[in-house]
């Protein structure tokens, strides 16, 4: 039997087949979580109250997603919990639930003992185990219980939709009246095309005196020319560019589509982050003023080799007015979670991240 103590005087036991979570009594150990390999996490009415469960004490391992040990720079500690599925997280109002932590001001002196916790929970109850290390420098952050829950979706990001799809899966949707729109341009630049055409033919072949000046005929087919290929890009991008972004958390995957067609697609393993960039006009804390003026936004992923790939940007997004605690007036990257998402697209980056099991990153620029 191995037992690792952690904070608030509780005792972790571990077994080959069993996982005990145990508050030191005044005379006696208690239980308060106990997993089974092929039974659901038992708790006591406590643990499950403050953590907003299911009141019968009884957690089906199919709701747990993954155990996840983790760095919170926020409180120095390690922490570890349960990422749980989408229908359970929607009704408590969060993905993450705590089970322990360790305070750990040097960083280093407890992880081992919080991974080691992680993976024998990880293995009572059949879940995946991922570690999200700490950075010495960066102090990466561990997806921490959330303060401020995240709006509930479905979301707009102007032509895009982000909702909920079935089971554990997230989707953006795009607007079908950006396809209407493809079409109406490439008939409008169909019309002035034959338009030109016609012109131009005409010009040459009708017998009436020469136009003037004489390179009119020939900007005429050079006009039609640059539309035919504005028809032409019109059309590879009706035909190609995805309009459905499918992000699965039960395999941790992000994959764009177009119809049934797979346009790109990444497993969190080839993914380092999700990042949030957000150009805003700056406040004016002196006054008063904590209001921020929107001028562009990005979704992006980082890939494993530090490349970012592209998901969707935002056109003058509206206003938002953050907490004095999250106001700054420097260009910075910051961890981003749900107490610091104060846009839309701020909070489907978080959705996303969290979704994936990578950290989520705003790059604040003016």
């Amino acid at each position: 039997m191995d037992r690792i103590s952690a904070a608030d005087n509780l005792t972790i036991e571990m077994q080959t087949d069993r996982w005990r979570l145990l508050v030191n009594g005044d005379q006696e150990e208690r239980i308060v979580v106990e997993a089974q390999a092929g039974k659901p996490l038992k708790y006591i009415s406590g643990f499950g109250k403050s953590r907003r469960l299911p009141d019968n004490g009884s957690l089906p391992v199919e709701h747990i997603q993954r155990v996840v040990v983790g760095w919170s720079n926020q409180d120095e500690s390690w922490h570890l919990g349960l990422v749980l599925g989408a229908e359970l997280a929607q009704a408590r109002g969060s993905r993450w639930c705590e089970v322990a932590r360790w305070p750990d001001p040097e960083i280093n002196a407890y992880s081992d003992a919080a991974s080691r916790a992680g993976e024998a929970l990880a293995q009572a109850v059949t879940r995946p185990f991922y570690l999200v290390p700490a950075d010495a420098e960066e102090k990466s952050a561990a997806p921490a219980a959330p303060s401020r829950p995240l709006p509930d979706l479905p979301l707009s990001l102007q032509t895009w939709t982000f909702e909920r799809g079935s089971g554990d899966q997230f989707q953006f949707v795009q607007a079908k009246s950006q396809s209407r729109a493809a079409v109406r341009r490439i008939l409008w630049y169909s019309f002035w095309t034959i338009v030109y055409i016609v012109l131009v033919v005409t010009s040459f072949t009708s017998g009436i005196a020469p136009a003037k000046p004489d390179f009119l005929p020939y900007l005429g087919v050079l006009s039609a020319v640059m539309l035919v290929v504005l028809i032409i890009s019109n059309i590879y991008h009706l035909l190609v560019d995805p309009n459905r972004i499918v992000v699965d958390a039960s395999t941790r995957t992000i994959r764009a589509l177009r119809g049934r067609r797979e346009r790109w697609g990444f497993s969190a393993d080839q993914l380092q982050s999700v990042y949030v960039t957000l150009v805003t006009g700056k406040t004016n804390p002196k006054k008063g003023d904590l209001k921020q003026h929107v001028h562009y936004g990005e979704l992006n992923l980082q890939l494993a080799n530090g490349d970012f790939h592209y998901i969707l940007d935002l056109e003058q997004g509206g206003t938002f007015t953050p907490d004095p605690a999250h106001v700054g007036d420097e260009e910075t990257v910051v961890s981003l979670t749900s107490d610091n998402a104060y846009t839309d697209i701020q909070a489907v980056g978080v959705y996303v991240a969290q979704a994936l099991s990578l950290p989520c990153w705003y790059d604040r620029r003016f």
